[in-house]
């Protein structure tokens, strides 16, 4: 199964409607009732999922993500990506700001927004052909959303549009992350 999407247009819309999205819901964040405090601590994830559009058709996805929470609803920390198929390899470090969203009336269940920049390196193989391989900028813009299933751990998911440029590969300018994993906090 390929995933493919038509180029930077459809990506615009995409990250176009995530800021339309936050525009709609920042105001909620400022009702909703806060629990504990986050400033200060700590959040590991690791994540599975799906990069679609590569250069290989939808690969296979593992993401590390860290955050700091500067103050109770925004965050800094590195986000690690990584792509396996068969003939390709990706991985793409970033630093992410995310800004967290606690929805009303349900505490357990915090929406965000996050973006970042960093780069990405892919090699390609194609068998009898030269290895194909290129390092370039890295741009994930996304949403999410998270579960706490206890005090601290939650279960969440993100999407994230990736911006990037690597000609030597196969003029990839845009692939799509879906991640679903754990996280815990400190």
């Amino acid at each position: 199964m390929t995933c493919r999407f038509s180029g930077k247009r459809t990506g615009w819309m995409l990250a176009g409607t995530a800021a339309l999205l936050f525009c709609l819901l920042l105001p909620l964040s400022a009702q909703a009732q806060r629990a504990e405090s986050r400033a200060g601590k700590f959040s590991l994830g690791l994540d599975i999922g799906l990069l679609g559009a590569t250069a290989d058709g939808t690969a296979f996805a593992l993401g590390l993500s860290g955050d700091y929470f500067v103050t109770h609803n925004f965050s800094l920390g590195p986000l690690i990506q990584f792509g396996f198929t068969d003939d390709l390899f990706k991985v793409g470090p970033t630093l992410q700001a995310k800004y967290t969203l606690d929805l009303p009336g349900t505490p357990n269940v915090k929406f965000n927004f996050q973006g970042g920049i960093g780069f990405i390196h892919a090699d390609l193989d194609r068998g009898p052909f030269p290895d194909r391989d290129d390092t370039s900028f890295l741009i994930p813009i996304g949403v999410g959303i998270e579960f706490d299933v206890a005090r601290n751990i939650s279960i969440g998911s993100s999407l994230l549009f990736n911006f990037t440029d690597l000609d030597d590969v196969r003029d990839e300018n845009f692939f799509v992350s879906w991640l679903t994993g754990i996280r815990i906090r400190f």
